[in-house]
């Protein structure tokens, strides 16, 4: 046999090693292909169940809380509409209440003045030592009043006509200490008046050695805010050419240079 065709014959067979080495390698990857197609198949599948086994547990939990917000949310529509109502009502009273407020402001103003109107006869003199009225204070008063005031061309002719006196209530002051006002009621108005101005005309009054003091008779109200003006009276007695009065209720009345002015 020739070189040649030996040489041919030879390699027949390596030649159908190869074809059968390349097939068992292709078989072998077709095998792995399908295989890892299914692994991925399974894994999906496994994932998904997963999946939806999760999704239904949230869903259950969830469930619970989204009926307790439910819940909550009516609730707080429930407390908005309840503010919403507590805050017209708070409005209606707001403006209830400043007229209220005005209206007894107004009967507070109309209260001190048929008080004081009941004490225009009234009088509160200051400085009586205590227990010379022995038991009769109307007598003893209506005496001292014409002792002091009495006299003169201008002075009281006779003893006031007094409908009652008596001491300012509180307790007994001690031995030595500041006695008790009195308070005095004229029968007459224009007595009073009377009285009054014979007091002021005579300046400085005494009574067995004691000053003597007349005031009107104010109610507690009136006294203090006439008395908020005491400091500014204070200072007008010392200014030249500058005349004051206190007008009734509470009103300062200055006059300079011919010019009224009231506060």
């Amino acid at each position: 046999m020739p070189p040649k065709a030996a040489k041919t014959l030879a390699s027949i067979p390596e030649a159908s090693k190869t074809t059968q080495a390349n097939t068992q390698e292709a078989s072998c990857k077709t095998i792995d292909t399908s295989t890892l197609q299914a692994f991925r198949d399974i894994v999906k599948e496994v994932i998904q169940e997963e999946n939806d086994s999760l999704r239904e547990e949230i869903k259950r939990a969830i469930a619970p809380i989204n009926i307790v917000l439910d819940e909550y949310n009516e609730k707080l529509r429930s407390h908005e509409n309840e503010l919403g109502e507590l805050d017209t009502r708070m409005v209606t009273m707001e403006a209830n209440y400043k007229e209220l407020s005005n209206r007894y402001e107004k009967l507070l103003r109309k209260t001190d003045d048929m008080e004081n109107r009941t004490r225009r006869c009234n009088l509160r003199i200051l400085g009586v030592p205590e227990g010379l009225e022995q038991g009769n204070p109307t007598k003893f008063v209506a005496g001292l009043l014409y002792e002091v005031l009495g006299g003169g061309p201008n002075g009281l002719e006779k003893p006031p006509v007094l409908d009652r006196a008596h001491r300012a209530l509180g307790p007994l002051p001690p031995e030595g200490g500041r006695p008790r006002p009195f308070i005095v009621c004229a029968h007459y108005y224009q007595e009073k008046e009377r009285i009054q101005r014979v007091a002021r005309e005579k300046g400085r009054l005494e009574f067995r050695g004691k000053q003597l003091l007349i005031f009107l008779d104010y109610s507690a109200d009136l006294a203090r805010r006439r008395a908020a003006f005491s400091e500014v009276k204070a200072t007008l007695r010392k200014q030249e050419g500058v005349r004051y009065g206190l007008l009734y209720p509470a009103r300062l009345r200055v006059s300079v240079d011919g010019e009224n002015k009231s506060v």
